[in-house]
């Protein structure tokens, strides 16, 4: 597994090649309609420090999450790809589908995992199912993105929330983007696991800066969790929280 991230993160250094890359979220899943072989990767990561927390450099000195992704094109709009997170030492594989219906895209991943924790007696292994919508561009810069889908792990499920408010750069000639959105999600617990539900819904909130091949993403959320299905248990704490993404299309 250590192997093909390796191998995923070398492809996309050296890939002299970019092309339109879809329009992400935050943490929640978004309809991938890449064409055949071509693939996308991305690092997560949400520090646990408070982000008021001066002191120690908005609260990254207290270490963090990361969650590493590859996924990769077998035909037109069908996906494979491997992930990382550090929080539950969780690797996974899956597959998703997604497809382009002009006033409304459409994607599903099943993803197969395992977990892996010091509370654990053994290795956990289990799957999730993930469907998620996404609208066009309403009035030109309004675009909204929805994902509900069934955890078997802990056999709840797994329901977020997202929009993307997004303009030209006006100040491309700093930050050599093309374009800018501010980014919200918020994950409502609509089936709470006893034991494992905690006391607030997570959410997050940041901007995101686009070139035609990468994204580059600043947040704040109130969860060190960075995906559908860990967002979807909440959190213990609305502190906030610092974060960041980088995606790459290769």
């Amino acid at each position: 597994m250590k192997q093909l991230f390796s191998i995923g993160i070398l492809c996309c250094i050296f890939s002299p090649f970019s092309f339109a890359f879809e329009a992400g979220q935050l943490s929640l899943d978004t309809p991938n309609v890449l064409k055949k072989h071509e693939g996308s990767f991305g690092i997560r990561h949400r520090f646990y420090g408070k982000l008021d927390d001066f002191e120690k450099f908005l609260g990254t000195d207290d270490g963090g999450n990361m969650h590493f992704s590859v996924k990769y094109s077998l035909i037109d709009n069908f996906l494979i790809g491997i992930e990382h997170a550090r929080s539950e030492n969780a690797y996974g594989v899956g597959f998703e589908y997604s497809h382009d219906f002009d006033w409304i895209k459409a994607g599903l991943r099943v993803n197969g995992f395992r977990i892996n924790q010091p509370s654990f007696e053994e290795t956990q292994k289990s799957y999730m199912v993930n469907s998620s919508l996404q609208t066009p561009n309403y009035f030109e810069h309004l675009r909204l993105t929805t994902n509900l889908g069934y955890d078997y792990f802990y056999k709840h499920l797994i329901f977020g929330l997202g929009a993307d408010i997004n303009i030209n750069n006006i100040l491309s000639f700093l930050t050599f983007t093309e374009e800018v959105s501010f980014l919200g999600e918020y994950y409502p617990q609509v089936d709470k696991v006893e034991g494992i539900s905690t006391k607030y819904d997570a959410y997050a909130f940041g901007i995101k800066f686009q070139t035609f091949g990468h994204h580059f993403e600043i947040l704040a959320t109130n969860s060190s969790n960075m995906d559908i299905r860990t967002m979807s248990l909440g959190t213990d704490s609305n502190d906030l929280h610092f974060g960041f993404n980088i995606n790459r299309k290769f």
